[in-house]
């Protein structure tokens, strides 16, 4: 009998850290990968894959009807969601598990939010026995796309601009704490049919990041402050002479909201413990040694 879990996204940053706690834990599992993926990782490890496109509902029909648990860890902000469900209720699937994302909330017209909006809807209104997970910014290791471009520009420059006063807060989460909640949900009735944020420890203020991360690199650190219109009209001038810049508008914007979420009910229903700041920065700075 092949494993009875089924686990999508397994070769993006997230999915690999899930993989590697579900073999730390023993729970047997197969992957569900696109043909086009380099599977080489998976395969390293021992895993077996499986071949589907989350989009084409044909190939998830005959892929789905082997399982009895679905973790959703790929992106359901590219509208597959709807053929996953779909899938999953037709399939005999009753347990499913979908990563989503703090980013709905946003007070920002980003473009996936209404995709991810609708995601989210269709999962609830589905008969499924669903969990929704939304983490914050997820960090950790040097494979993130988020703290360590921080921490190699604190490491290399004494000098950091701050778009805005650094004052919004914000509540970044190991992507090892993300992997565990997943993994803690699988089995867990009381959060059939629930949605819980999945947030560090505490909040910090980007101002307390920048100091926490430049202390730890042991690095004295200028802040420049720069305030947000000035730094927005820039950058749409440099766009607009066909021009790059290594941040865009909305990333600016989003830094001048707060992006702290309560994670208390995770920690009621499934006993959530995320680390602080301070533990997942060290030990990420301590790989980059």
């Amino acid at each position: 009998m092949p494993p009875s879990i089924l686990l999508t996204g397994a070769t993006g940053f997230t999915g690999g850290f899930v993989c590697q706690r579900l073999i730390n834990e023993q729970i047997p599992f197969d992957c569900l990968i696109r043909s086009s993926s380099n599977s080489k990782k998976l395969l390293d490890l021992g895993l077996n894959c499986v071949e589907a496109d989350l989009n084409d509902l044909n190939s998830l029909n005959q892929v789905l009807p082997n399982y009895e648990i679905l973790i959703n860890v790929a992106s359901i902000g590219f509208g597959a969601a709807a053929t996953i469900v779909q899938a999953c209720e037709k399939s005999g699937i009753e347990r499913a598990i979908f990563v989503s994302t703090t980013a709905i909330f946003t007070h920002l017209n980003a473009s996936s939010k209404a995709v991810r909006l609708a995601a989210e809807r269709t999962i609830k209104e589905s008969a499924l026995n669903y969990t929704i997970l939304r983490p914050t910014m997820i960090y950790g290791t040097p494979e993130d796309r988020n703290m360590i471009r921080l921490l190699q520009f604190l490491k290399k420059f004494p000098v950091i601009p701050i778009f805005g006063n650094g004052e919004f807060l914000q509540q970044p989460v190991h992507v090892e704490d993300v992997a565990g909640a997943i993994v803690q949900v699988i089995d867990c009735p009381q959060t059939y049919r629930q949605e819980y944020n999945i947030s560090g420890k505490h909040s910090l203020t980007y101002n307390q990041i920048i100091e926490i991360a430049s202390q730890l690199l042991e690095r004295k650190t200028i802040r420049i402050h720069i305030p947000v219109a000035l730094a927005t009209k820039c950058i749409k001038t440099i766009q607009s002479l066909g021009l790059k810049f290594p941040i865009t508008e909305e990333q600016i914007l989003r830094l001048n909201e707060h992006k702290n979420f309560d994670h208390s009910l995770a920690h009621q229903d499934f006993g959530y413990l995320p680390r602080s700041f301070e533990e997942g920065i060290h030990q990420e700075i301590q790989r980059l040694k």
